[in-house]
């Protein structure tokens, strides 16, 4: 049978020449340089180079730049390539949650994702509900850090062009069954989120924690095992434009994200039906029929 191609665009390779990417991971590796003044040198060589580039802003760990109507999320040190690779590896298990990650360059330097117009303060107040059912959502099966609902991480929130928010960093994210989220108390223990999804608690003994104190005790070795390889997660070019074999699960049109059907806890499955079944007495008491629509059928009949 023969092979289906399909032409695919590199943003990276069209703008980032192997020569400079090898400046900006040597960048990431100065030593005794702050990460400030590597994101400096960083927009120094992209002007060198020039690449018409804007800056967006730099946060932790990472540079973000605009290209083309596109964020560069560039690394400024080995933790922001990681956080690369973490948000290009989970990009499409939680969508439409979060910005979708296109493509990353080798080793996590540079990702390309959409460009989200970043909340203000204000956005932040009007859309904390949403915010807050969102994260609901997404804590189903993952852990999140500096997203949840405060004056601090609202700036890691965006809109997208139809309206929809979406986080703009999810790169502090885990699965709730990392072992290493639990409480000092037992083991057993796996700490949740308090209802604004920015304390850990533990069910058991009540203890409050942060995300960050939590996440330090993950080591370097153990982000790499969870993450592991990226060159099998999408289509590797070597060129601008270069034409590939297509690969099914690889292309967004196949790539259909179903939302999870939510599973209710024994506890709050007996108190609907509780709900449920006093709902149905109530209807019988005021008219004397087992449901409304009984009702409706009666009064009819009655005038035939």
């Amino acid at each position: 049978m023969e092979e289906k191609m399909t032409q695919k665009r590199s943003l990276i390779l069209q703008y980032f020449t192997p020569d400079l990417l090898t400046k900006l991971w040597l960048i990431t590796k100065t030593s005794g340089a702050s990460n400030n003044e590597r994101g400096q040198m960083i927009k120094d060589t992209l002007r060198e180079n020039n690449v018409p580039f804007s800056p967006l802003g730099s946060g932790t760990n990472r540079l973000g730049i605009l290209i083309d109507g596109y964020a560069f999320k560039i690394a400024l040190d080995d933790d922001g390539m990681i956080d690369n690779r973490r948000e290009f590896l989970y990009t499409t298990k939680i969508q439409p949650y979060v910005i979708k990650v296109y493509e990353i360059s080798p080793m996590g330097l540079v990702a390309v994702t959409e460009y989200l117009t970043i909340f203000t303060y204000d956005d932040y107040r009007e859309h904390a509900d949403e915010m807050r059912d969102i994260l609901k959502e997404v804590s189903r099966s993952f852990l999140i850090g500096d997203v949840g609902i405060t004056g601090k991480n609202y700036v890691n929130w965006g809109f997208r062009d139809d309206g929809t928010i979406a986080m703009l960093d999810f790169a502090y994210i885990y699965s709730v069954k990392y072992k290493l989220f639990t409480c000092s108390c037992s083991d057993d223990a796996i700490l949740d989120y308090d209802e604004d999804f920015v304390k850990l608690i533990c069910p058991l003994c009540g203890r409050r924690y942060t995300f960050g104190s939590i996440r330090k005790k993950v080591t370097k070795k153990q982000q790499e095992e969870e993450i592991g390889s990226i060159d099998d997660q999408g289509y590797i070019l070597r060129k601008p434009l270069e034409s590939v074999p297509e690969i099914i699960q690889y292309e967004p049109k196949y790539a259909v994200v179903k939302k999870k059907k939510k599973e209710l806890s024994e506890t709050k499955r007996l108190i609907k039906e509780h709900r449920k079944a006093m709902k149905a007495q109530k209807e019988e008491d005021d008219y004397g029929y087992s449901s409304f629509d009984a009702a409706i059928e009666a009064i009819q009949k009655s005038y035939k």
